[in-house]
């Protein structure tokens, strides 16, 4: 795992390669590397911060082939590289090092872009050809990885593994409005999109070539794929097939020259993974939980259950709130990008305990997206059904009821939910679904950004799978949308922070692919969420653990933003530098943080996006222009 950073342009850049690359010095902490060399009238800069994690002795980057006309930065890992490896050898190709860089360097060399379909891992890479004076760069399917890049005045490009790394190589750019607009939309901006408007992030499962002065249009090489018919078989036959191939990811995932541990929350996707890992790998394993005081949101005992019964050393910190407010501030200045996910907290301080003990951690994250594990999606069933009853009891009945009901702060309450529920309803589903899930409305987003006008957050445009399977379309959205912009963004961002390297099995492609395969009643039946899983899981895991409510990493952030943060939000309402860009509304946070004072209205997601987006403008207001 690490940092790259990287540019083809004419003339000096604004910044050296390691100032560059001080940017991403937190995600390779073990050594740096540049390599630089001219073509013609432009001139090449590769950077790479490398945590060491496989081929510890010859693995350096930035790498190049025996030829020694390709040369790649890379972050990340591929866990077919050997057999990748293997059959590169067979057709005649030698290796100089023992490491995954290398074989993703000859696989491209061999195949051309289309050889990148074949990789199995999480990465982002960029690779350039000496002889075609071109410039690749690729990231893995699920979005693991980051990769941002931005067109040069002088028809270059610079690219890095985070916003902050291409900023450092460009001049200062403008915000985004389309960005701002997904990020008070979403909690997060949508590839394509940046915060900074002249820089752009590389899609999930897509390349793309620069030659000779033109970016080319992103390439998809995966996409999501419609469902296939069930198949002929028992369920339990079905969940014992899934089981299986996750053993086999899990082990895939655990090649390391370095001892690697596991994330454990107690609930069905750590578990699983921790259950399998303790099988497979060669030593004892540590466990690595954050548990807290506050029971709404502590998973301790349940965490605790499983490592004892799989036999995995359990490590704990144990945490009380004011642990979790100190570190608001140290969390959200490791975010290159706001994103306004408040569970980032507790990953971030979990990330800093594993990092004390190992390198590289594997997580259950996936799970809920491609199996179904959200509540959101028994809403829409809900929803068929709400929308049959009379428009008196819709309106007047439960309209009356949800209102009547107090404020609860705990975290997706049920008062929350309700509420949520009822107010947006009534849409089509794959906009009902992200409106449920959304910070601010779609219908209130002008009133934040008045300059947004008529445009419409980009991930209700998500290209999905055509199927009539309507759960098989919102799971599809949520695996291109939600899940790499928010949760394995924050995963990310969290453990690099303490250049720890997070892998998620329950996302490698064989387990992608076969969950996609399968209708939507295999993730869904009854109101049985991630039905299959959780029988797979059943007989393999201490009782109660696979039907174990989900719980989720939250806090008390309604709360907290009348309490131990209070303060901090009146100053920014009061004084932030995002009313200086002339692109938000001021008045319309000043309403919300009223009315959430008073306890009228929970406006704790919009104000909690606008402290993160704050935070994160007081701190890059060098690197922007500001006041468009």
């Amino acid at each position: 795992m690490c940092g790259v950073a990287g540019y083809v342009r004419r003339g000096p850049s604004p910044r050296s390669m390691s100032e560059v690359l001080s940017t991403v010095a937190h995600r390779g902490p073990d050594a740096e590397g540049r390599w630089t060399s001219n073509a013609g009238d432009w001139c090449v800069s590769l950077g790479h911060r490398r945590l060491s994690i496989i081929d510890l002795a010859t693995g350096a980057q930035p790498m190049s082939d025996a030829s020694g006309h390709l040369h790649i930065v890379y972050n990340g890992e591929l866990y077919n590289f050997r057999e990748l490896r293997r059959e590169l050898e067979g057709r005649g190709f030698r290796f100089q090092t023992k490491s995954d860089t290398e074989v993703l360097l000859v696989q491209v060399g061999a195949h051309g872009m289309g050889g990148v379909a074949c990789l199995n891992g999480m990465f982002a890479f960029a690779i350039w050809d000496s002889r075609t004076r071109r410039l690749a760069l690729g990231r893995d399917r699920a979005g693991i990885k980051p990769l941002y890049y931005a067109p040069l005045p002088c028809g270059g490009i610079a690219f890095g593994s985070e916003l902050t790394t291409v900023l450092a190589a460009c001049d200062p750019q403008a915000l985004s409005i389309e960005g701002l607009a997904s990020y008070f939309f979403a909690d997060y901006v949508h590839a394509p999109l940046a915060l900074a408007a002249g820089i752009r992030k590389l899609p999930p499962g897509h390349t793309l070539v620069w030659d000779d002065g033109r970016i080319g249009a992103p390439s998809a090489y995966w996409s999501v794929p419609a469902p296939a018919a069930a198949p002929r078989r028992r369920d339990t036959d079905v969940a014992a097939e899934l089981w299986e191939r996750l053993g086999n990811a899990v082990e895939r995932q655990l090649v390391a020259d370095v001892p690697v541990g596991v994330f454990l929350s107690g609930g069905l996707d750590s578990s699983s993974v921790a259950t399998l890992a303790s099988r497979r790998a060669h030593t004892r394993m540590k466990a690595f939980a954050a548990t807290f005081e506050d029971a709404t949101f502590d998973e301790g005992a349940h965490a605790r259950r499983v490592a004892n019964e799989i036999g995995v050393e359990f490590v704990e910190e144990r945490f009380r709130e004011a642990n979790l407010v100190d570190v608001v501030d140290a969390a959200i200045d490791q975010l290159d990008e706001p994103m306004a996910d408040p569970s980032l907290l507790p990953t971030y301080l979990l990330s800093r305990l594993a990092a004390r003990h190992v390198k590289v951690v594997l997580s259950g994250d996936g799970g809920d997206e491609l199996w179904g594990g959200y509540a959101t999606y028994r809403a829409h069933r809900y929803a068929r059904a709400y929308g049959l009853l009379p428009r008196v009891a819709r309106f007047d009945w439960m309209g009356r009821m949800v209102d009547a009901l107090p404020l609860d702060d705990h975290y997706q309450s049920l008062e929350w939910k309700l509420r949520r529920f009822t107010q947006r309803w009534d849409d089509e589903p794959i906009r009902r679904h992200q409106r449920w899930m959304s910070c601010i409305d779609v219908q209130n987003l002008p009133r934040a950004l008045p300059t947004s006008g008529g445009i419409s957050p980009l991930t209700l445009e998500a290209k999905l799978p055509t199927t009539d399977d309507e759960l098989a379309r919102i799971l599809a959205l949520d695996f291109t949308t939600y899940m790499p912009g928010s949760v394995l963004t924050k995963v990310d961002r969290a453990s690099m922070a303490h250049g720890l390297e997070a892998r998620p099995p329950l996302l490698d492609n064989d387990i992608i692919k076969f969950a996609f395969s399968l209708p939507s009643t295999y993730k869904l039946r009854g109101g049985t969420t991630k039905f299959l899983f959780k029988l797979a899981a059943r007989r393999h895991l201490p009782p109660g653990i696979a039907d174990r409510a989900k719980k989720g990493f939250g806090i008390p952030l309604s709360r907290w933003l009348r309490g131990p943060l209070a303060d901090r939000m009146a100053d920014v309402v009061g004084a932030s530098p995002a009313w200086d860009t002339g692109l938000l509304d001021r008045r319309f946070f000043v309403q919300c943080h009223a009315e959430h004072s008073q306890r009228r209205v929970d406006h704790s997601k919009p104000l909690w996006a606008l402290y993160v987006f704050d935070r994160w403008l007081r701190r890059h207001r060098s690197s922007l222009l500001l006041g468009v």
